[in-house]
């Protein structure tokens, strides 16, 4: 008798029709933990091989994914289990999805911020200079002159702030004040939809979006940073290579987009948002998806304690 799973038979059921099992599939959903690609693969061939042992040639997606949880839960430990479950949650949320990430010119927040959004199978992907680029096509320079310029130069165009780097965190603050309300129209779009969304910019501050919107939905906060000089100069240059956009402009802005970055940084150790300096995107991507699954762990979730049981009978 052949041991070889059977994969031809095994259906799951989702909804009113059954799909064969995918590795592909369950791959990219063990992904969204933060485990690597090549591990991903190797995990939902281990659970295919589990499905095959099984007499039913049919199994719900509520059960696949308990499956997993388990596999997970003894190849990579309760941690990854837990991750894989508050995965699936996501789209099961009393409240909306929002995941905000700050951080200056050239740390890599758009980088972040679309392989978060792969991950989590969230479409909607926003940068605040979006926003600005709208708000500066409504108003005219004249009118809101902080929106027409990047955020480490507003100080450029206010020249009653004066010069040095208090100046250059003034203008700053001033161009957040006069785009925050757009950022804001985001969010309670998302919220009166019910929806998931993707939020990256330097104009992220503690304060924004407004608190009292922010527990409206499910919201994920953190800080990009790159505290390593030599490291945060070295972006730029490969900024040059990658995209038409020359590097000058910014290495020679470099000292005020520093100034930008340890004023973030200390406004967010106040206020207890996360700061994430990890050097390299995977890293970083796993600390965010960390901070994402610690906010869906937060909602209450009767359903968690009972997969948690059934995993530590399944490792007993």
């Amino acid at each position: 008798m052949s041991t070889e799973p059977r994969e031809q038979n095994l259906v799951f059921v989702r909804s009113e029709y059954g799909l064969p099992y995918s590795k592909g599939l369950m791959a990219q959903s063990i992904m969204a933990t933060g485990l690597a690609p090549e591990r991903a693969f190797a995990l939902a061939t281990l659970i295919e091989r589990r499905l095959g042992e099984r007499r039913e040639r049919e199994i719900s997606v509520d059960d696949l994914r308990l499956l997993a949880e388990q596999v997970l839960g003894v190849e990579e430990g309760e941690e990854m289990a837990t991750r894989f479950h508050r995965w699936g949650r996501l789209t099961r949320l009393d409240r909306p999805l929002v995941v905000l990430i700050g951080g200056v010119t050239g740390v890599g927040k758009s980088t972040l911020a679309t392989q978060l959004g792969s991950r989590l199978g969230i479409t909607r992907v926003v940068a605040t200079d979006q926003v600005r680029q709208v708000v500066r096509a409504f108003f005219s320079r004249e009118f809101l002159p902080a929106v027409h310029h990047s955020s480490f130069d507003v100080a450029r165009a206010l020249p009653e702030l004066g010069d040095g780097a208090s100046a250059t965190i003034d203008g700053f603050v001033r161009q957040v004040e006069d785009i925050a309300p757009g950022i804001e129209a985001l969010v309670e779009r998302a919220v009166s939809e019910r929806g998931r969304i993707v939020i990256e910019g330097v104009h992220l501050l503690p304060e924004v979006p407004s608190a009292t919107l922010c527990e409206q939905a499910v919201t994920a906060r953190a800080l990009l940073a790159v505290t390593d000089e030599h490291a945060h100069r070295a972006h730029f240059h490969m900024r040059g290579l990658e995209s038409p956009r020359p590097p000058g402009r910014y290495l020679d802005a470099f000292d005020r987009i520093r100034t930008l970055q340890e004023f973030l940084i200390e406004r967010a150790t106040a206020t207890g948002v996360p700061i994430i300096d990890e050097g390299a995107l995977e890293p970083a991507l796993k600390r965010m998806l960390q901070v994402v699954f610690d906010a869906v762990g937060g909602e209450p979730d009767t359903a968690e304690s009972a997969a948690v049981n059934v995993r530590a009978k399944e490792t007993t």
